[in-house]
């Protein structure tokens, strides 16, 4: 028996304006302020990544203070815009500056390096570099689990290795493996109470990307009174978290697969996260708009990359196409004129043999893999769609 999974591929577009024309758009006084706020960004833009450019040169200084202030800088650029051009052009060489100095003996500079990775991983979104971030930060953050001692540096190696695990980790091994490693740091290293929430509420992250069905039966056995017991703990940050995990595992289902002691949920106070069996929806402004999250795999989600982000978060949430896919968001887009480029219609089409046997599998890795073949059309267009608009901005900017 075969299966044959379509979609249709179709790029229907209107065109550009030229900049001419654009011109006779903006003689009154609303249209061209508009003109000139797009200029302004876009202007804005080019000076950022000349900035962002020498920074990153500085990384290769011999003095640690300028790499900190470097790395400080870079952080700094990245919460106040959507780097997607910089972090796509210098994605190799940033990535393998930021290892080298997360391994320098400087706490400060380790730390700031970490947090940059983090935002990386959020910036480039899915794809063949956020798998190469993965494959190459993930082993060492592991590592280093089990070896560094300092509890703000530990928090931060769990928030990177979540966020990296959680946009690259394709495979569920590859998930698992990320989770085990902060498994066994939760049960090895209990003293660090700082960290071991942390490494709670990260586990949780990566647990909330995942279906119940997946999950091994052999990994996980023994969570449900683990984080039963952690309820007890003085530490208030490590029983918030044991009381989110529990409560997502319940809503996972499959209790079997965590040892299956469902005594444990009349134990949590269930008022903090249910209100009369629901979850109480969140919602966040994004300009004129509104995100609305009413799932706790969902507001889990959400919690993290807020703190990650900081301050610009809401940027991202405009901008950001890999957050726009996690939510379901979709922003409302700043309009120049009357006849500016729109995308009309994007469709992928793929025609696939899939046997049957293990039919599943193949349906799990043909449509929810950030690396199967959909995700990587969908990045094609996207691709493109970016292309066009800094050919757009840069045509607007020379006149």
């Amino acid at each position: 028996m075969q299966t044959h999974i379509s979609a249709a591929v179709a790029f229907d577009f209107k065109g550009f304006e030229s900049c001419a024309k654009l011109n006779s758009l903006i003689q009154d006084g609303k249209k061209k302020t508009e003109f000139l706020s797009r200029y302004r960004d876009s202007k804005s833009a080019q000076l950022g990544s000349k900035r962002l450019n020498h920074f990153l040169e500085q990384l290769y200084e011999k003095r640690g203070s300028v790499r900190e202030a470097a790395l400080s800088s870079i952080i700094l650029s990245y919460s106040l815009g959507y780097q997607y051009q910089f972090s796509e052009k210098n994605f190799t060489e940033l990535l393998y500056q930021c290892l080298k100095s997360f391994k320098r003996d400087s706490i400060k500079e380790s730390c700031l390096a970490l947090e940059v990775l983090g935002l990386l991983a959020i910036t480039i979104g899915c794809g063949e570099k956020s798998r190469e971030l993965y494959k190459e930060t993930a082993p060492v953050l592991s590592e280093a689990l089990n070896t560094e001692s300092q509890p703000q540096k530990l928090k931060l190696i769990l928030d990177s290795l979540a966020i990296i695990t959680f946009v690259g980790g394709n495979e569920l091994e590859e998930t698992e493996r990320s989770m085990q490693s902060m498994w066994d740091f939760m049960h090895s290293r209990p003293d660090f109470k700082e960290a071991q929430s942390e490494a709670i509420f990260c586990w949780s992250l990566l647990l909330s990307s995942m279906d119940s069905w997946t999950l091994s039966y052999k990994h996980w056995r023994g969570a449900i009174p683990f984080f039963k017991k952690l309820l007890e703990s003085d530490n208030e940050s490590t029983v918030k978290g044991a009381t989110q995990a529990l409560a997502l595992i319940f809503e996972q289902g499959c209790l079997e697969k965590f040892e299956g002691d469902t005594s444990a949920m009349e134990e949590i106070n269930v008022e903090k996260i249910l209100e009369d069996g629901h979850i109480p929806e969140i919602s966040v402004k994004i300009g004129k708009q509104r995100l609305k999250v009413n799932t706790l795999p969902h507001q889990i989600q959400l919690n993290f990359v807020k703190r990650l982000l900081g301050s610009g978060f809401i940027i991202h949430m405009r901008e950001n196409e890999l957050l726009h896919d996690v939510f379901k968001f979709k922003p409302e887009k700043k309009q120049l004129g009357r006849n500016l480029y729109v995308a009309e219609r994007d469709e992928v089409s793929v025609n696939l043999f899939v046997p049957h046997v293990r039919s599943e599998d193949s349906f799990q890795r043909i449509h929810k893999s950030h690396n199967s073949i959909f995700v990587k059309a969908r990045t094609q267009i996207r691709n493109k769609h970016r292309d066009i608009k800094a050919g757009e901005e840069q045509g607007c900017c020379r006149d």
